[in-house]
Protein backbone atom coordinates (compact mmCIF):
# COMPACT_ATOMS: atom_id res chain seq x y z
CA UNK A 1 0.00 0.00 0.00
CA UNK A 2 1.79 3.10 -1.28
CA UNK A 3 1.03 6.22 0.75
CA UNK A 4 2.20 8.48 -2.08
CA UNK A 5 -0.28 7.28 -4.71
CA UNK A 6 -3.75 8.79 -5.03
CA UNK A 7 -6.66 6.51 -4.21
CA UNK A 8 -7.93 4.71 -7.30
CA UNK A 9 -11.60 5.73 -7.44
CA UNK A 10 -12.34 3.06 -10.04
CA UNK A 11 -11.11 0.45 -7.57
CA UNK A 12 -13.29 1.99 -4.84
CA UNK A 13 -16.48 1.98 -6.93
CA UNK A 14 -15.76 -1.50 -8.33
CA UNK A 15 -15.15 -2.91 -4.84
CA UNK A 16 -18.31 -1.30 -3.46
CA UNK A 17 -20.37 -2.82 -6.26
CA UNK A 18 -18.78 -6.25 -5.87
CA UNK A 19 -19.02 -6.31 -2.07
CA UNK A 20 -22.27 -4.34 -1.62
CA UNK A 21 -23.50 -6.71 1.10
CA UNK A 22 -20.58 -5.60 3.25
CA UNK A 23 -21.64 -1.95 3.12
CA UNK A 24 -23.44 -0.92 6.33
CA UNK A 25 -26.40 1.40 5.76
CA UNK A 26 -26.74 4.70 7.59
CA UNK A 27 -29.93 3.61 9.34
CA UNK A 28 -28.23 0.45 10.62
CA UNK A 29 -25.27 2.10 12.31
CA UNK A 30 -25.19 4.83 14.99
CA UNK A 31 -28.63 6.22 14.11
CA UNK A 32 -30.09 2.75 14.68
CA UNK A 33 -29.95 3.46 18.42
CA UNK A 34 -33.09 5.57 17.87
CA UNK A 35 -34.47 4.31 14.55
CA UNK A 36 -34.98 0.75 15.82
CA UNK A 37 -37.62 2.19 18.16
CA UNK A 38 -39.46 3.77 15.23
CA UNK A 39 -41.40 2.34 12.28
CA UNK A 40 -39.73 2.66 8.85
CA UNK A 41 -41.60 3.59 5.67
CA UNK A 42 -39.89 3.17 2.30
CA UNK A 43 -40.80 4.32 -1.19
CA UNK A 44 -41.48 7.92 -0.15
CA UNK A 45 -40.07 10.34 -2.70
CA UNK A 46 -41.97 13.41 -1.50
CA UNK A 47 -44.62 12.80 1.17
CA UNK A 48 -47.11 10.32 2.59
CA UNK A 49 -50.30 11.25 4.43
CA UNK A 50 -51.58 9.14 7.30
CA UNK A 51 -55.38 9.15 7.31
CA UNK A 52 -56.82 7.91 10.58
CA UNK A 53 -60.48 7.34 11.40
CA UNK A 54 -61.80 6.70 14.88
CA UNK A 55 -65.16 6.51 16.65
CA UNK A 56 -66.29 7.37 20.16
CA UNK A 57 -69.08 4.81 20.29
CA UNK A 58 -71.13 2.85 17.78
CA UNK A 59 -73.05 0.45 20.06
CA UNK A 60 -76.33 0.58 21.98
CA UNK A 61 -79.19 -1.68 23.09
CA UNK A 62 -81.26 -3.28 20.31
CA UNK A 63 -84.92 -2.28 20.53
CA UNK A 64 -86.26 -3.94 17.38
CA UNK A 65 -85.21 -1.15 15.05
CA UNK A 66 -81.91 0.46 14.16
CA UNK A 67 -81.60 4.03 15.36
CA UNK A 68 -79.77 6.76 13.54
CA UNK A 69 -76.72 7.35 15.71
CA UNK A 70 -75.42 9.95 13.25
CA UNK A 71 -71.90 9.04 14.26
CA UNK A 72 -69.68 8.74 11.22
CA UNK A 73 -66.53 9.11 13.32
CA UNK A 74 -63.67 11.55 13.18
CA UNK A 75 -60.81 11.76 10.74
CA UNK A 76 -57.32 13.12 11.10
CA UNK A 77 -54.45 13.55 8.67
CA UNK A 78 -50.74 13.92 9.34
CA UNK A 79 -48.13 14.06 6.58
CA UNK A 80 -44.66 12.54 6.58
CA UNK A 81 -42.48 14.59 4.24
CA UNK A 82 -38.96 13.59 3.22
CA UNK A 83 -36.24 16.01 2.16
CA UNK A 84 -32.88 15.44 0.46
CA UNK A 85 -29.74 15.03 2.55
CA UNK A 86 -26.24 14.78 1.14
CA UNK A 87 -22.95 13.20 2.18
CA UNK A 88 -19.77 14.86 0.98
CA UNK A 89 -16.17 14.09 1.79
CA UNK A 90 -12.93 15.52 0.45
CA UNK A 91 -9.79 14.66 2.33
CA UNK A 92 -6.15 13.57 2.21
CA UNK A 93 -5.97 9.84 1.32
CA UNK A 94 -2.77 9.18 3.27
CA UNK A 95 -4.68 9.61 6.54
CA UNK A 96 -7.18 6.95 5.48
CA UNK A 97 -4.47 4.47 4.61
CA UNK A 98 -2.67 4.94 7.92
CA UNK A 99 -5.92 4.71 9.88
CA UNK A 100 -6.83 1.54 7.98
CA UNK A 101 -3.56 -0.16 8.83
CA UNK A 102 -3.80 0.99 12.46
CA UNK A 103 -7.46 0.09 13.08
CA UNK A 104 -7.94 -3.08 11.06
CA UNK A 105 -6.16 -6.24 12.18
CA UNK A 106 -4.49 -7.72 9.11
CA UNK A 107 -5.10 -4.48 7.32
CA UNK A 108 -2.68 -5.34 4.54
CA UNK A 109 -4.60 -8.52 3.73
CA UNK A 110 -6.82 -7.05 1.07
CA UNK A 111 -8.70 -10.31 0.52
CA UNK A 112 -10.00 -10.26 4.12
CA UNK A 113 -10.33 -6.54 4.63
CA UNK A 114 -10.84 -4.66 1.34
CA UNK A 115 -9.53 -1.17 1.93
CA UNK A 116 -12.20 0.37 -0.29
CA UNK A 117 -15.04 -1.26 1.67
CA UNK A 118 -13.54 -0.14 4.97
CA UNK A 119 -13.17 3.39 3.65
CA UNK A 120 -16.79 3.72 2.47
CA UNK A 121 -18.12 2.15 5.67
CA UNK A 122 -16.16 4.66 7.77
CA UNK A 123 -17.77 7.55 5.89
CA UNK A 124 -21.27 6.04 6.23
CA UNK A 125 -20.64 5.44 9.91
CA UNK A 126 -19.99 9.14 10.42
CA UNK A 127 -23.05 10.02 8.32
CA UNK A 128 -25.12 7.84 10.62
CA UNK A 129 -23.73 9.53 13.71
CA UNK A 130 -24.52 12.89 12.10
CA UNK A 131 -28.13 11.81 11.61
CA UNK A 132 -28.72 10.54 15.15
CA UNK A 133 -29.27 13.86 17.01
CA UNK A 134 -31.21 15.27 14.05
CA UNK A 135 -33.91 12.61 14.42
CA UNK A 136 -35.12 14.63 17.42
CA UNK A 137 -33.69 18.10 16.93
CA UNK A 138 -33.85 18.82 13.18
CA UNK A 139 -36.04 21.69 11.97
CA UNK A 140 -36.46 22.39 8.28
CA UNK A 141 -35.20 25.80 7.18
CA UNK A 142 -37.84 26.91 4.68
CA UNK A 143 -35.65 29.79 3.45
CA UNK A 144 -32.99 27.45 2.09
CA UNK A 145 -30.24 29.62 3.55
CA UNK A 146 -29.17 27.16 6.24
CA UNK A 147 -27.40 24.06 4.98
CA UNK A 148 -26.68 21.92 8.04
CA UNK A 149 -28.22 18.46 8.28
CA UNK A 150 -30.33 19.66 11.23
CA UNK A 151 -31.89 22.23 8.87
CA UNK A 152 -32.82 19.61 6.24
CA UNK A 153 -36.04 18.10 7.64
CA UNK A 154 -38.35 18.22 10.66
CA UNK A 155 -37.38 15.95 13.54
CA UNK A 156 -39.68 14.44 16.13
CA UNK A 157 -39.12 17.30 18.57
CA UNK A 158 -40.17 19.83 15.94
CA UNK A 159 -43.45 18.00 15.27
CA UNK A 160 -44.16 17.98 19.01
CA UNK A 161 -43.31 21.68 19.35
CA UNK A 162 -45.71 22.48 16.50
CA UNK A 163 -48.34 20.24 18.09
CA UNK A 164 -48.14 22.19 21.32
CA UNK A 165 -48.29 25.48 19.43
CA UNK A 166 -51.43 24.58 17.45
CA UNK A 167 -53.09 23.03 20.53
CA UNK A 168 -53.24 19.49 19.11
CA UNK A 169 -51.10 18.61 22.14
CA UNK A 170 -52.51 20.09 25.33
CA UNK A 171 -53.61 19.29 28.87
CA UNK A 172 -57.24 19.80 27.85
CA UNK A 173 -56.91 17.13 25.18
CA UNK A 174 -55.29 14.76 27.67
CA UNK A 175 -52.03 14.19 25.78
CA UNK A 176 -49.95 16.62 27.86
CA UNK A 177 -49.13 16.12 31.54
CA UNK A 178 -47.27 18.37 33.93
CA UNK A 179 -44.11 17.00 35.52
CA UNK A 180 -41.77 19.95 35.69
CA UNK A 181 -38.05 19.22 35.58
CA UNK A 182 -37.34 15.69 36.79
CA UNK A 183 -35.29 15.11 39.93
CA UNK A 184 -33.62 11.99 41.28
CA UNK A 185 -36.02 11.88 44.21
CA UNK A 186 -39.22 11.91 42.13
CA UNK A 187 -38.52 10.75 38.56
CA UNK A 188 -39.75 7.19 39.13
CA UNK A 189 -43.08 8.17 40.66
CA UNK A 190 -43.63 10.92 38.09
CA UNK A 191 -43.02 8.66 35.10
CA UNK A 192 -45.26 5.99 36.59
CA UNK A 193 -47.99 8.61 37.13
CA UNK A 194 -47.58 9.62 33.48
CA UNK A 195 -48.07 6.01 32.37
CA UNK A 196 -51.09 5.55 34.67
CA UNK A 197 -52.58 8.69 33.15
CA UNK A 198 -53.05 6.72 29.91
CA UNK A 199 -56.27 4.78 29.11
CA UNK A 200 -56.51 1.20 30.32
CA UNK A 201 -56.45 -0.26 26.81
CA UNK A 202 -53.16 1.55 26.15
CA UNK A 203 -51.71 0.16 29.39
CA UNK A 204 -52.56 -3.34 28.19
CA UNK A 205 -50.31 -2.88 25.13
CA UNK A 206 -46.53 -2.94 24.79
CA UNK A 207 -45.66 0.74 24.87
CA UNK A 208 -42.45 2.76 24.87
CA UNK A 209 -41.34 5.61 27.11
CA UNK A 210 -38.86 7.82 25.23
CA UNK A 211 -36.53 9.86 27.46
CA UNK A 212 -33.05 11.41 27.08
CA UNK A 213 -30.11 9.18 27.95
CA UNK A 214 -29.24 11.30 30.98
CA UNK A 215 -32.78 10.86 32.34
CA UNK A 216 -32.33 7.11 31.97
CA UNK A 217 -29.30 7.36 34.25
CA UNK A 218 -31.31 9.48 36.67
CA UNK A 219 -34.07 6.87 36.68
CA UNK A 220 -31.55 4.10 37.42
CA UNK A 221 -30.23 6.16 40.32
CA UNK A 222 -33.77 6.63 41.64
CA UNK A 223 -34.45 2.91 41.38
CA UNK A 224 -31.24 2.08 43.24
CA UNK A 225 -32.23 4.52 46.00
CA UNK A 226 -35.74 3.11 46.31
CA UNK A 227 -34.85 -0.57 45.92
CA UNK A 228 -31.37 -1.08 47.36
CA UNK A 229 -31.77 -4.85 47.69
CA UNK A 230 -33.36 -5.59 44.30
CA UNK A 231 -30.62 -6.79 41.97
CA UNK A 232 -29.31 -9.87 40.27
CA UNK A 233 -26.51 -12.05 41.71
CA UNK A 234 -23.10 -10.38 41.48
CA UNK A 235 -24.80 -7.12 40.46
CA UNK A 236 -24.77 -4.01 42.61
CA UNK A 237 -28.03 -2.02 43.02
CA UNK A 238 -26.80 0.82 40.82
CA UNK A 239 -26.20 -1.55 37.89
CA UNK A 240 -29.76 -2.78 37.51
CA UNK A 241 -30.30 -0.79 34.28
CA UNK A 242 -34.08 -0.89 34.35
CA UNK A 243 -35.45 -1.84 30.94
CA UNK A 244 -39.12 -1.47 31.86
CA UNK A 245 -40.89 1.17 33.89
CA UNK A 246 -41.22 -0.09 37.45
CA UNK A 247 -44.90 -0.59 38.22
CA UNK A 248 -45.99 -1.16 34.60
CA UNK A 249 -45.86 -4.95 34.88
CA UNK A 250 -43.34 -5.09 32.05
CA UNK A 251 -45.69 -3.31 29.64
CA UNK A 252 -43.76 -0.05 29.26
CA UNK A 253 -40.22 -0.22 27.86
CA UNK A 254 -37.86 2.62 28.79
CA UNK A 255 -36.10 3.91 25.66
CA UNK A 256 -32.98 5.92 26.47
CA UNK A 257 -32.61 8.10 23.40
CA UNK A 258 -29.06 9.12 22.49
CA UNK A 259 -29.00 12.37 20.56
CA UNK A 260 -31.29 14.34 22.87
CA UNK A 261 -29.73 17.21 24.87
CA UNK A 262 -28.32 15.92 28.16
CA UNK A 263 -30.08 18.63 30.20
CA UNK A 264 -33.52 17.84 28.76
CA UNK A 265 -36.37 16.69 31.03
CA UNK A 266 -38.57 15.63 28.11
CA UNK A 267 -40.60 12.40 28.21
CA UNK A 268 -42.86 10.84 25.57
CA UNK A 269 -45.14 7.85 25.95
CA UNK A 270 -46.59 6.11 22.88
CA UNK A 271 -46.46 3.00 20.69
CA UNK A 272 -43.67 2.17 18.25
CA UNK A 273 -46.31 1.95 15.50
CA UNK A 274 -47.06 5.64 16.03
CA UNK A 275 -43.51 6.92 15.44
CA UNK A 276 -42.28 6.87 11.83
CA UNK A 277 -39.27 7.68 9.72
CA UNK A 278 -39.40 7.73 5.93
CA UNK A 279 -37.00 7.24 3.05
CA UNK A 280 -37.13 6.32 -0.62
CA UNK A 281 -35.00 3.27 -1.46
CA UNK A 282 -33.14 1.58 1.43
CA UNK A 283 -30.15 1.23 -0.91
CA UNK A 284 -29.81 5.03 -0.90
CA UNK A 285 -28.84 4.81 2.77
CA UNK A 286 -25.68 2.88 1.89
CA UNK A 287 -24.77 4.36 -1.47
CA UNK A 288 -21.60 6.41 -1.77
CA UNK A 289 -19.68 7.02 -4.97
CA UNK A 290 -16.10 8.15 -5.37
CA UNK A 291 -15.48 10.89 -7.96
CA UNK A 292 -12.44 12.54 -9.52
CA UNK A 293 -10.68 15.07 -7.28
CA UNK A 294 -7.01 15.26 -8.28
CA UNK A 295 -4.87 13.82 -5.47
CA UNK A 296 -7.50 13.91 -2.70
CA UNK A 297 -10.22 11.37 -2.06
CA UNK A 298 -13.72 12.67 -2.81
CA UNK A 299 -17.02 10.80 -2.39
CA UNK A 300 -20.65 11.86 -2.64
CA UNK A 301 -23.97 10.36 -1.55
CA UNK A 302 -27.60 11.45 -1.35
CA UNK A 303 -30.72 10.17 0.39
CA UNK A 304 -34.10 11.55 1.49
CA UNK A 305 -35.31 11.43 5.07
CA UNK A 306 -38.16 12.61 7.28
CA UNK A 307 -40.00 11.82 10.53
CA UNK A 308 -43.61 12.01 11.67
CA UNK A 309 -46.20 10.76 14.14
CA UNK A 310 -49.29 9.04 12.80
CA UNK A 311 -51.45 10.66 15.47
CA UNK A 312 -51.41 12.77 18.63
CA UNK A 313 -54.62 11.19 19.95
CA UNK A 314 -54.50 10.91 23.76
CA UNK A 315 -55.52 7.27 23.53
CA UNK A 316 -52.00 6.37 22.34
CA UNK A 317 -49.81 9.48 22.74
CA UNK A 318 -48.69 11.63 25.65
CA UNK A 319 -45.79 13.97 26.43
CA UNK A 320 -44.86 16.02 29.46
CA UNK A 321 -44.62 19.80 29.68
CA UNK A 322 -40.86 19.96 29.09
CA UNK A 323 -39.27 20.79 25.68
CA UNK A 324 -37.01 18.33 23.88
CA UNK A 325 -34.32 21.01 23.71
CA UNK A 326 -34.48 23.51 26.61
CA UNK A 327 -31.96 25.82 24.94
CA UNK A 328 -34.00 26.20 21.76
CA UNK A 329 -37.18 26.63 23.82
CA UNK A 330 -35.58 29.44 25.80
Amino acid sequence: MNFNDPIDITAVNTAVKAHSKKILAIDHQGADAMLRHMTPMTGITDSYTFTESFFKTVSSRYTGVFKEQQNIGSFANRTLTVHPCVIEILDEPERYRRAYITEVRGGLDIAKHPFEIWLINRVLQQASEDLLPCIWNAELDSTGKKTSLKDSFDGLGTHIKKGKADNSISADKGNLVSTGKFTRAEIGTQLLAMWRHMPELFREQKSKLYIPYALGDLYDDWFADEHPNVHSPRQSPDETGQQFLYGSNGKCEIIRCPGMPTDSSFAMLTLKDNVYYGMDKPSDMRKLRAVEADYKFKALGKYVFGTQFMTFRPEIFCVNDQPVDPIVAA
